[in-house]
């Protein structure tokens, strides 16, 4: 991709999954990767092996991300690691799935928020600043979903986490523009990574899912990732409040009948 060798960029939730996808994509791309990690200690070996394999310089912070407080200090850590950086992957965050009548007094509604919404909010606002104060410019990539647009039964708190991280996105990169720092939003449809792929490998499931799915096959961490690194490049450079979705034609076909 145009422009990113050697650019530095902190990918959360990378121990696994599209994070880890992400990760080996921007690695091949000659990035230099901070990996973040909250307790997932074996993938994130994992993770780092694969990158690090590929000839790219990586460290490893880790941090929870249901406890703001923290965040100050991890973003911080990961600025210096390679003494700034110019691109932020927001990947990391929880599928939450129950009914809000399931969740009344709303603690895992909130603790989605904080790990979808607020912390990416936290860490973009710190990244912008960062970027603003050391006269650069930046690219910030916010991994969302198709939830985001149109949804289902138990997502309650998921969903409405991702749409408010794709309003976020429009907002911030209104406001940073001037700035040159950039804020784009990657919405994935169904791609099974590790806690998935043994459901969404059944035959049953998968035809279940494929005959829905206009090309007929389940997305890819890799795919993902390399779309990422599109969202980060100067492929993109006036591309910005944008949401690019990847989902195989999935909800632009809609909930109609086959025909």
């Amino acid at each position: 991709m145009k422009g990113l060798k050697g650019k530095r960029v902190l990918i959360t939730g990378a121990s696994s999954g599209i994070g880890a996808g992400m990760a080996r994509v921007l690695a091949r791309e000659g990035c230099r990767l901070v990996l973040h990690v909250n307790a997932n200690q074996e993938g994130i070996e994992k993770t780092l092996k694969e990158v690090t394999a590929l000839g790219t310089d990586a460290a490893v912070l880790s941090c929870d991300f249901r406890q703001p407080e923290t965040l100050p200090t991890f973003f911080e850590q990961a600025w210096q690691v390679f003494d700034g950086l110019d691109g932020l992957v927001n990947n990391a965050g929880v599928v939450s799935k129950t009914t809000a009548l399931k969740d009344a007094d709303g603690i895992q509604f909130m603790e989605t928020m904080a790990v979808n919404l607020h912390a990416p909010y936290l860490l973009s606002t710190a990244f912008a600043q960062a970027c603003i104060s050391a006269k650069q410019a930046g690219a910030i990539v916010n991994n969302s979903s198709i939830h985001a647009q149109a949804t289902c039964e138990w997502f309650s708190a998921y969903a409405a986490s991702k749409a408010g991280l794709d309003a976020m996105s429009k907002v911030q990169a209104v406001e940073w523009g001037q700035h040159g720092i950039r804020v784009n939003v990657l919405a994935p449809g169904v791609v099974p990574v590790e806690r998935t792929e043994q459901i969404l490998s059944n035959p049953k499931m998968a035809q279940k899912w494929h005959d829905k799915i206009p090309v007929g096959r389940y997305g890819t961490t890799e795919e993902m990732g390399e779309a990422t690194a599109y969202l980060l490049s100067d492929a993109t450079a006036w591309m910005t409040g944008s949401v690019l979705t990847l989902d195989g034609g999935l909800i632009a076909r809609g909930n109609y009948p086959s025909r």
